[in-house]
């Protein structure tokens, strides 16, 4: 009976280790995606991209199998999916007017194999999260060794004032519990290094500290407007 009792409080209370942590990770990319829309920008596009070491025997067959599951997971359209094996690289891609995703593997020997996931989207970042946990769940089943970068993009039609750039950056950092690191300032590009302590599983080791966010605003004069760039942990696509 004893026995029965403790297997009983042990099941319930991992159970509540797993709830919690799923609703962790829920809350930081929420407040991403709140601290993104603070920044009263135009939604652009956003970007993940991930890559992961699989140390298991398999043929470039079993390989493509799960490059192929990944973007399945994705909820891509097969009938659009392209795929295509060169010697010891697999490319899977797909394409429709507002998604782009690729998933490409390198299969550097039958026990180690890397592979690349990259998913580009410019129509709606509300469904960022559904997206990001559904990614890292499927990631997870073949890898302990998963990293995802995650970038939201806005616009704004005009250059923006020193002043209010300040006002944006504070809400953000603010926002996401984030201390500044350090900055990288040019005439109109502006970089932000920050730690914040809702993204501890997203930590780099940057001069000698942990960082997990970075904010990006640059001004265009060809085109008279500003983009600004929120990532964890780093931003990973050319600005």
């Amino acid at each position: 009976m004893k026995k029965s009792i403790i297997c009983f409080l042990a099941l319930t209370l991992f159970s509540v280790i797993i709830v919690y942590g799923q609703e962790n990770q829920e809350d930081w990319i929420d407040e991403f995606i709140e601290s993104f829309e603070l920044s009263d920008s135009d939604f652009e596009f956003y970007n993940i991209k991930s890559s992961l070491l699989i140390e298991k025997n398999m043929d470039i067959r079993q390989l493509e199998e799960i490059c192929v599951e990944i973007a399945k997971k994705l909820n891509v359209d097969t009938s659009k999916m392209n795929v295509k094996i060169h010697r010891n690289e697999i490319y899977v891609n797909y394409n429709e007017q507002n998604t782009s995703i690729s998933v490409i593997a390198y299969q550097k020997s039958s026990k180690e194999s890397y592979i690349i996931v990259d998913i580009l989207n410019n129509k709606v970042y509300k469904n960022i999260e559904n997206i990001y946990l559904r990614l890292e769940n499927e990631l997870k089943k073949y890898s302990s060794d998963v990293k995802i970068n995650i970038c939201i993009a806005g616009e704004y039609t005009k250059k923006l004032q020193k002043g209010k750039i300040n006002d944006i950056l504070q809400k953000m950092l603010y926002n996401m519990y984030a201390e500044k690191i350090d900055s990288i300032e040019e005439e109109n590009f502006l970089s932000i290094n920050a730690y914040s302590k809702l993204l501890n599983e997203n930590n780099l080791k940057y001069l000698n500290r942990e960082m997990n966010l970075n904010i990006g605003i640059r001004y265009s004069e060809n085109d008279d407007r500003t983009m600004i760039y929120i990532a964890t942990p780093i931003i990973k696509i050319d600005y």
